[in-house]
């Protein structure tokens, strides 16, 4: 299990690697619209990224972004890289926005105010946290899927091409 978790932290710092060294235009030009596929696959790639990166699945994201995007034949970076959602600034208000989302849904709701956010924590109210962080993941993946899709019209190669052509 170790070995897996170097592993997968060894695949997020070669990603942010890559992606520091195309830098933000020109890794969106050449591994989001100059990919193949069409835009609802890409789409679906996105939101399938965001779903796994919110979810309670810690320490899988990137096993499981990877094998869901070829079981589904979708876009493999585009997945990967959305899925990276969770990296080490982000987390904490990742889990507090999961436990806020979790508390309508649960009897028992904790106060979370001057809270420290540790182990006696979370396991005193894990059930808050995976319900809320499964309804995070599913509204923010259709919010992301949505959105992209549209953005992804709006900007495609082609789509400019045959207003060219017209």
């Amino acid at each position: 299990m170790k070995k897996f978790i170097q592993n997968t932290l060894q695949s997020q710092k070669v990603f942010y690697r890559y992606f520091r060294r195309k830098g933000l235009k020109r890794f969106f030009k050449e591994n989001i619209l100059e990919t193949d596929g069409s835009n609802h696959s890409k789409a679906k790639s996105i939101a399938l990224g965001v779903f796994i990166g919110l979810s309670p699945f810690w320490g899988f994201h990137s096993f499981l972004a990877i094998t869901l995007s070829v079981y589904f034949k979708l876009n493999k970076v585009l997945t990967f890289m959305t899925s990276q959602i969770t990296f080490p600034p982000l987390i904490p208000m990742i889990i507090w926005l999961s436990m806020i989302v979790g508390a309508p849904f649960v009897g028992h709701t904790s106060n979370l105010e001057n809270q420290s956010f540790d182990y006696d924590f979370i396991k005193n109210n894990i059930t808050q946290y995976i319900i809320g962080s499964l309804i995070l993941s599913v509204s923010c993946a259709l919010l992301m899927g949505f959105l992209s899709y549209f953005i992804l019209e709006k900007f495609s190669p082609s789509r400019k091409k045959m207003v060219r052509d017209h």
